[in-house]
């Protein structure tokens, strides 16, 4: 899942990202609604929580230009912003659920996973194949009966190869789903990554293989018996 957080102010802004971080995916926050749209102009999200006065307009702009995506995101306004008037004008503007400042954070989660029912884009709990299970969220592997931790990326790259096992995805696609669009990437960072990856799922027994296409991406499937 990707997630793009349109808020100004940075201590709000890191605190939504971080909670959001509990979900699995890539978040992205932006400040103003220049930046959005080149968000949004360079990355498909699953999810956006739009703050309404930003420094450069109101953004209900933002959230009715993209109600009207054919692959619209769910949207949620996290706004001070937020007379019964101000709700209405969110709600019929787009939004598919409105929530004023401040806020519960546990309220916010819940409120995400409900937008995010609607058109079943939450990933499921546990992603697996052959002896290794990965536990979406917590960053918690399990292979061969045993318990291991991954860094964030490792599980970010696991989860999308897990969800297209069998099936190669190209470098680039992997690249957009597990950094933000903001990130400094060199050359061989993700090279560097998947390896680590694949040497703890060796080092534990997993029954599965990373393979790197030359030239194109990677594919998860079951290795083949020695």
């Amino acid at each position: 899942m990707r997630s793009l957080v349109i808020e100004d102010e940075p201590q709000i802004g890191a605190y939504v990202s971080r909670l959001l971080g509990q979900l699995h995916g890539v978040v992205d926050l932006v400040g103003s609604i220049a930046d959005a749209r080149q968000a949004l102009d360079n990355f498909k999200y699953d999810l956006a929580i739009v703050d309404r006065m930003l420094p450069d307009g109101d953004a209900l702009e933002v959230v009715t230009a993209l109600s009207q995506s054919p692959d619209r995101p769910a949207i949620i306004m996290l706004t001070s912003k937020d007379t019964k008037e101000d709700v209405v004008d969110g709600l019929n503007g787009g939004a598919d659920d409105y929530l004023g400042k401040p806020f519960e954070p546990q309220e916010l989660l819940a409120r995400v996973r409900a937008v995010l029912r609607r058109p079943r884009l939450l990933a499921p709990a546990v992603l697996s194949l052959g002896n290794v299970e990965l536990h979406l969220g917590s960053n918690e592997v399990v292979v061969a009966d045993r318990k291991i931790l991954l860094r964030r990326r490792e599980a970010l790259i696991l989860g999308a190869l897990l969800m297209r096992r069998d099936r190669v995805i190209t470098r680039a696609a992997l690249i957009e789903e597990i950094y933000g669009f903001d990130d400094e990437i060199e050359s061989n960072t993700l090279e560097a990554q998947v390896s680590r990856l694949r040497k703890k799922l060796a080092a534990f027994g997993g029954d599965v293989e990373i393979r790197s296409m030359r030239g194109i991406g990677y594919i998860l499937r079951l290795a083949t018996p020695r």
